[in-house]
């Protein structure tokens, strides 16, 4: 008992007090030596990427950001500013000297010029503080110059995609010549200069040089890739010529093919006139004459009249699948979680006597999906009703590689790519912003111009978490169980505190009166 009593009075002293103080400002000195670090975010949320690393140790010169980011803001602007300084000092640990960090809280007259000057927008966002409301001016922008070059990050809009942002920045300020690749025009294709895939095209060309290209006359020299995004009209015997030519000569080919249209008013769908058909076959590809229906999909809303009145209804669309199952070996879709496919069809590949020719699907649709042959695409049939024998997965995005010279027979050298995405639709205005869609995109332009430093940067930040279906006695039992354990937890957890502290004392009674 002396004993016990002894211990408690010595770790609750001044003595014992100031001993602990010491021991933790040790170790504190110590860690900030010798420290380690574990990212367990989910895709390392909360780490620079292999490419990032990379890029910045290879830097010839002094990088200098500038983050302009006024401070005071109310969350969850303040969290951002917090998690912009984080990241930043990471790239600066990995540019190894190279890299210069400023962080710029723009208040005063002559920092809001200078932020103004660089090129960051201003913004007036509604602040509570000090028991009044007010519209404060905001700067959230970043900088970054580098031998006389510079790039401008004018307002952050959230964090999720920062890393990507300022790496392609980093990368375009420090790279000597940009990549081209070549989108074919002529047959109803989205290519550069096209009003309605402005946006997309927008994106495009900050990361390469996207250049209209006719199939009439010969390919423009100085092409790394060339791309067809969906054809609608079929296309001259010398064209197609030209684009076998192409991939004999070992160059990437690019293709996305809806083989059936979709009429998003009546939902009906009818053959698209492209007629690739014979030009796939003779390599054993071949595009199927269905749509692909998934268990696993978007959901879209629709309008539903009741009576006089309309209402919006969300429903599952299995017309839409949203793809889970990848390659995820492949540099094009290592790090996406999900993508949208609308209005798939499924692609097929015949290797009986191609020996110099190998298919990779990258994306499959997942194991509820069906073929349909029907040209309904009706968003309220259940997918009870949408079941056919011919049951998934599909490869709904593939790459063909190796010699493609001399057909089925070819044993060449040449080693060209064929890259399919069995829909079209991906790039439609109303689609390109459906889950995974614009990264997947960019990833595969990018790997088809080998260059693969920032495919795994984009898709940090799409994740993919559906809830999984439950059955109504599932339900049941964990919605009455969040009712009720937490309140049973607290009253179990008294009662054994009670009976605990009742049995110390009689414990130390029996002690005293041993004594």
């Amino acid at each position: 008992m002396e004993a016990r009593l002894r211990r408690r009075a010595l770790l609750f002293s001044w003595a014992g007090a100031g001993t602990v103080l010491a021991a933790l400002a040790a170790a504190n000195l110590l860690s900030y030596v010798l420290f380690a670090r574990a990212d367990l975010s989910a895709n390392q949320a909360y780490s620079i990427s292999r490419g990032t690393k990379d890029l910045l140790r290879g830097l010839q010169d002094t990088l200098t950001v500038k983050a302009y980011y006024t401070a005071g803001l109310p969350p969850p602007y303040s969290l951002d500013r917090q998690y912009l300084r984080d990241l930043l000092a990471e790239y600066k640990s990995a540019g190894r000297g190279r890299v210069r960090m400023e962080f710029i809280s723009p208040e005063g007259d002559r920092r809001r010029r200078e932020a103004l000057a660089a090129g960051v927008e201003p913004l007036r966002l509604s602040v509570a503080s000090h028991d009044k409301f007010e519209v404060k001016e905001s700067f959230m922008g970043v900088v970054l110059l580098y031998r006389g070059k510079t790039e401008v990050i004018p307002v952050l809009n959230g964090v999720a995609d920062l890393e990507y942002e300022l790496t392609r920045r980093i990368k375009k300020l420090s790279s000597a010549s940009v990549k081209a690749a070549g989108f074919v025009t002529g047959h109803g294709e989205a290519a550069p200069g096209s009003p309605a895939y402005e946006q997309l095209f927008s994106v495009v060309s900050e990361q390469m040089d996207a250049r209209a290209v006719s199939l009439d006359q010969p390919l423009p020299a100085g092409l790394a890739a060339l791309w067809i995004w969906g054809p609608t009209s079929p296309f001259k015997p010398a064209e197609l010529e030209r684009l076998k030519g192409w991939l004999a000569s070992g160059g990437s080919l690019g293709l996305l093919l809806s083989r059936r249209e979709v009429d998003l008013r009546s939902f009906r769908s009818r053959p698209n006139p492209a007629g690739l058909e014979a030009f796939l076959a003779q390599w054993g590809l071949d595009v199927a004459d269905g749509l692909v229906v998934d268990a696993q999909c978007e959901k879209i809303q629709m309008e539903q009249p009741y009576g006089p009145f309309r209402s919006v209804i969300v429903l599952d669309y299995p017309f839409i699948p949203v793809a889970t199952r990848m390659d995820r070996g492949h540099p094009a879709v290592r790090g996406l979680e999900a993508v949208s496919f609308p209005f798939a069809s499924p692609i097929r590949f015949q290797p009986e006597g191609r020996t110099g020719l190998t298919y990779t699907s990258l994306v499959d649709s997942g194991r509820t999906s069906w073929l349909r042959s029907e040209p309904s695409a009706d968003p309220t049939t259940p997918i009870e009703a949408l079941v056919t024998k011919a049951g998934g997965p599909f490869s709904l995005a593939g790459v063909l590689q190796g010699d493609f010279a001399a057909g089925p027979a070819s044993t060449g050298t040449a080693a060209g790519r064929l890259l399919i995405v069995g829909t079209a639709q991906q790039v439609r205005p109303q689609f390109v912003g459906k889950q995974g869609t614009a990264a997947f995109l960019l990833n595969l332009l990018e790997w088809s111009l080998q260059d693969e430093s920032l495919l795994s940067i984009r898709s940090k930040a799409a994740a993919y978490r559906p809830l999984g279906p439950l059955p109504l006695a599932a339900m049941l039992a964990a919605k009455y169980a969040l009712i009720f354990l937490p309140p049973l937890a607290l009253v179990a957890l008294g009662v054994w505190r009670y009976r605990l502290r009742k049995a110390q004392r009689r414990r130390l009674a029996r002690d005293f009166d041993d004594a």
